[in-house]
């Protein structure tokens, strides 16, 4: 498997859709998890943030398959800045811990980070908006 990114036909419908399932991720899966699921929450967030940022490079005609390349992808189009770009990567393993070895997380991470988390959410979900309605 390649960790590089490559060049597509640009999707836009595909982008569209990873954007409607990100906000529903958002707007209702995220809000009826229950509270004390850090790991759960932590991983939701996660998931909308790769939605957002494949969805991006979907409306600019490139793809990859590494996780770690997309969110050096966004960083290196100074989407997000280091910071966020460091907050993304630490939910990437996180959920990878999660997903592939069924670690749970305490609450600080999320307690620490949250608004960080939204306002990388946030960005990404503008930037793919704009990118999708041109």
């Amino acid at each position: 498997m390649s960790d590089e990114i490559f060049r597509i036909t640009k999707d836009i419908g595909r982008a569209k859709d990873l954007v409607e399932i990100a906000n529903d991720r958002l707007d209702n899966i995220i809000k009826v998890l229950p509270k004390d699921k850090y790991y759960k929450i932590l991983e939701e967030y996660y998931e909308i943030i790769i939605e957002l940022i494949t969805a991006i490079m979907y409306s600019e005609g490139c793809k990859t398959l590494s996780h770690v390349k997309a969110i050096e992808y966004v960083y290196q189009k100074n989407i997000l800045t280091d910071n966020q770009a460091k907050i993304a990567d630490t939910l990437r393993k996180i959920r990878h811990g999660i997903v592939y070895y069924g670690k749970k997380i305490g609450a600080e991470f999320l307690i620490n980070n949250k608004e960080d988390i939204l306002k990388i959410i946030k960005i990404l979900n503008k930037i793919a908006k704009e990118r999708i309605s041109k």
